[in-house]
């Protein structure tokens, strides 16, 4: 029954299942019941006092209106409408649970305990708590595992010190012993905080011996330190399995610091930010600004002494090729030489990218663990706020600040132009442009290449390049997909970290394609390599749909891939993925008819953990058997593919910047767009066909 009640009469329930974050948007809520009063009425329970009651659902309100009250905006006998509620305790908590959650967002540690709550007082089953509150089981499934958590991380919850998707790997486990222990130790990691760190903590009971963290640690420093190495007789070093994951992590962490520790100080960094992967995360990357140090001019004295070095390593070399026999005391000593001059001239070079001690205190960088458990430092440099240049030249006013507007000038020189003749005059002036860039080959590539390498160092920036040319990274088909542990994201991470980007550090376009320019061919080269790599998207061996590509398994046999050596199956990126008759038919195509028997009535976990451990050459089998496993793929990553033809259906004429003509266009018909084995050619749209993978 709905009735006005003096808010003097009113107060919050015990029952409000709100108890943090109570004060958040309170001001606001004032404000605006003030100008537009209350648009929805409190839910209460009576109280043994007669004409008084307790507020269930509603109390963000009750107190907006309170404090509204204390500050003279409403009488003190002010009434608002409520609507009270004679059922049980358990209607009550629920009618606030629901209530609340329809509005600002809970802390999820609060509809946690409610959930416990109505299930653990008052007798309410899951299903029951679902059809009220109007959720999935397993929505309160999840909820209540959340609050189950070991105590600390419940609390970090409510306190907001954790996401809810942090809170939610910890419950991966019900071991709150193992919850408790991990989230110590995540607590003190410079990625603790990353879901799918800390979920492969808590279910990664043992790590193998060769394990990119474990072998950064060492055998010695972790049996040292009360580590537990399982093994059997069978099993080389790199096969143990070392138990005390919390202990390698723990190790791995104090190690990585002391090593930036040393390296901040004989530096002279302002930071070193340890990072205990096998990768440094693009997120932390693109908290910070990257620094890019332009390589100084070499002094007269360097010139000259270079120029020096390379006629006496030209006639060296001549000297090899034409005078000298090989093995020879002066061909040792001309070889001898020769490595003396590549060094000194590396130093030379090394000399102009030196860091000037005021600019390297503002910059950082990170120090993570490689593939190959040796610890590595991030080439790029960081910084927390953009760097400033003690000796640099003040900045003119009304100049170019190499923001975006690269050598602009000053919009407002010279007589104003109407918008038309401007687009006219442009329009010409690029015409100009192009037909001499079009004539000039080595200027094109070098300004196709440096467009393409600009892209890649400036991809979170936006300068106006006034081009169409882009070489953005293709997009990953699953959100978030990481797979940092793969040799190939290793190989292709390091590559990008061995280019060269002393060009970048110039102020304005013009500078940076000068010193782009001014690098050495190979060096360009790599360039264009790896913005060409990054732009290739996601592809497979299949028989059709979107994901085949027969081009790109044209060009992994170009190139001699060997996806053996790159890419092994495991229970968890392929077995465990697949129906149980793909995996018996991987082992008779390994060991034939009998290997396939062996294994028929296994059980699909079993099935898939004896699969991934044959591939990766961990199988008690002969000798054959292991090197036909060791190479064994699924047809989907060989690269076999053929091409098929497929007809293209044209759109536009070749002619930059005209029109289509359609008179021009001999028509296709629906005759020619059928292929020959009478499947249409054509796209939903009509557009440009794709080429089919066989």
């Amino acid at each position: 029954m709905i009735q006005s009640v003096k808010v003097k009469n009113l107060s919050l329930s015990k029952a409000n299942v709100r108890r943090r974050n109570r004060e958040a948007g309170l001001e606001e809520l004032a404000e605006s019941i003030a100008k537009n009063g209350l648009l929805q009425n409190l839910v209460v329970s009576p109280l043994k006092k007669a004409g008084t009651f307790t507020v269930k659902a509603g109390g963000r309100r009750l107190r907006a209106i309170q404090l509204l009250i204390e500050r003279e905006a409403l009488p003190a006998d002010h009434e608002v409408p409520v609507l009270v509620l004679t059922g049980d305790e358990a209607a009550s908590v629920g009618a606030s649970l629901a209530e609340n959650r329809q509005r600002a967002v809970m802390n999820p540690a609060d509809d946690c305990e409610a959930f416990k709550t109505l299930i653990d007082e008052f007798g309410m089953t899951v299903e029951q708590v679902a059809i009220q509150q109007v959720v999935s089981v397993r929505f309160v499934e999840q909820r209540l595992a959340l609050a189950n958590l070991a105590t600390p991380i419940f609390e970090a919850l409510g306190a907001g010190e954790i996401t809810l998707a942090v809170a939610q790997a910890y419950a991966a486990t019900p071991d709150t012993d193992r919850q408790a222990r991990v989230f110590e130790q995540m607590q003190r990691s410079y990625y603790g905080k990353e879901p799918d760190n800390i979920r492969r903590a808590i279910l990664n009971g043992t790590v193998k011996g060769n394990d990119a963290k474990a072998r950064f640690v060492g055998r010695d420093a972790y049996v040292a330190a009360g580590g537990r190495i399982e093994g059997d007789l069978f099993a080389t070093e790199v096969d143990e399995n070392w138990v005390d994951v919390d202990l390698i992590e723990s190790l791995a962490v104090q190690k990585l610091e002391a090593a930036a520790a040393e390296l901040a100080k004989t530096e002279g960094l302002a930071f070193v930010t340890p990072i205990a992967a096998t990768h440094v995360p693009y997120d932390l990357e693109r908290q910070l600004h990257e620094f890019h140090a332009p390589a100084r001019p070499l002094t007269e004295d360097e010139t000259a002494r270079v120029e020096r070095l390379s006629t006496e390593n030209d006639a060296l070399v001549d000297q090899l090729e034409q005078e000298f026999s090989e093995g020879s005391a002066e061909a040792q000593a001309a070889e001898a030489r020769l490595t003396e001059i590549e060094r000194e001239l590396e130093n030379i070079d090394d000399a102009r990218h030196d860091l000037d001690p005021a600019v390297k205190a503002q910059v950082g960088t990170f120090v993570y663990i490689g593939g190959d458990g040796e610890p590595r430092v991030h080439t790029r440099l960081f910084s927390q706020k953009p760097v400033v240049d003690p000796h640099a030249p003040p900045k003119v006013a009304g100049g170019s600040d190499g923001s975006g507007a690269d050598g602009g000038g000053d919009s407002s020189a010279g007589p104003k132009l109407s918008g038309t003749l401007i687009d006219e005059l442009a329009t010409q002036r690029r015409q100009i442009l192009v037909a001499h860039l079009a004539s000039d080959p080595a200027m094109a590539l070098d300004l196709t290449i440096f467009l393409m390498a600009q892209n890649v160092v400036f991809a979170n920036c936006h300068i106006s390049d006034h081009s169409t040319l882009k070489s953005s990274a293709s997009d990953f088909p699953i959100f978030s997909f990481r797979d940092e542990g793969s040799m190939a994201s290793q190989t292709f991470d390091d590559q990008r970290q061995r280019l060269d980007t002393t060009w970048a550090g110039y102020q304005t376009m013009s500078e940076r394609f000068d010193a782009f320019r001014a690098l050495d061919e190979e060096v360009r080269g790599s360039w264009v390599a790896f913005a060409i790599a990054r732009t290739l998207e996601p592809t497979l061996n299949v028989g059709e749909g979107y994901r085949c590509n027969g081009f790109h398994d044209h060009l992994g046999r170009l190139l001699g891939i060997q996806v053996e050596h790159w890419w092994r199956p495991t229970a968890e990126n392929f077995f465990g993925r697949v129906k149980k008759d793909v995996m018996l038919d991987a082992l008779e195509e390994i060991g034939g008819p009998i290997l396939r028997g062996r294994y028929k009535d296994a059980k699909k976990g079993d099935l898939a953990r004896t699969c991934a451990s044959l591939c990766n050459g961990q199988g008690i089998v002969e000798a054959e058997i292991r090197e036909k496993a060791s190479a064994w793929l699924p047809d989907a990553m060989r690269f076999d593919a053929v091409e098929k033809p497929a007809r293209l259906a044209l759109h536009s004429t070749f002619s930059d910047g005209a029109e289509d003509d359609d008179d021009d266009l001999d028509p296709v018909t629906d005759e020619e767009m059928d292929g020959d084995d009478g499947t249409d050619l054509r796209d939903d749209e009509g557009g440009e066909e794709l080429s089919q993978a066989a």
